[in-house]
């Protein structure tokens, strides 16, 4: 097992402070605030800064300084439009073939995670499994050049549906239910129906964040 460098160990605590939302957008960082915190050295912390500036984590503007980054409302509506357009087409296909065994069974697992995170009152481990729900449809698909796009996606669709989930305390329950409706329109072969639901649950969760 490969042991993690300094500058590794940095950069993934410092997005998982950002992806948690403990490091909120629009804050105002410093190297000094950020070795204080970690308890590192600057060398690892202001490599982990370089690279989250390049993943768009952070921005860095000359003579301000470090900011966490901020999804503006037009980031967020072009985000949504994207993900309507693809994740829709990829249900209809889904829906078109029937699933394998293995396939299901993740679905219903993953589903039942879902559930005991929200008895739990556990937004974030929701959230975790309401990204893995959405990837998993497209991983099952199987176009590469979509999931690879989607992969790059996943920290900021992490970010998003986190915000949604803050900003709308009852938004847990109806994305699982979405969730579910999802998958049985899959499972039973409704192909519009399937298509029509993932819009519509894509949809909310934009009108939440922008209106």
């Amino acid at each position: 097992m490969k042991v993690k460098t300094l500058k590794e160990k940095a950069y993934d605590e410092i997005r998982r402070l950002i992806l948690r939302g403990e490091l909120k957008a629009g804050e105002f960082l410093t190297e000094n605030s950020l070795v204080e915190r970690l308890k590192m050295s600057r060398t690892p912390i202001r490599a982990a800064i370089e690279r989250l500036d390049a993943d768009g984590h952070l921005t860095y503007i000359p003579n301000r300084g470090i900011f966490v980054s901020e999804m503006t409302i037009d980031k967020v509506i072009d985000f949504y439009d994207f993900r309507m357009a693809i994740e829709s087409h990829v249900v209809k296909k889904l829906a078109a073939r029937p699933l394998q065994a293995d396939e299901i069974a993740w679905f219903r697992d993953n589903l039942r995670r879902q559930n005991e995170c929200i008895a739990a009152k556990d937004n974030h481990a929701f959230t975790v499994e309401d990204s893995a729900f959405h990837r998993q449809l497209t991983a099952i698909y199987g176009n590469k050049e979509i999931l690879l796009t989607m992969e790059r996606l996943q920290d900021k669709l992490y970010r998003i549906a986190l915000n949604v989930l803050q900003k709308d305390s009852d938004r847990v329950q109806v994305s699982y239910e979405d969730h579910v409706s999802i998958f049985e329109n899959i499972l039973e072969g409704k192909v519009e129906d399937a298509a029509d639901r993932m819009t519509q649950h894509l949809e909310f969760g934009k009108r939440i964040l922008v209106y």
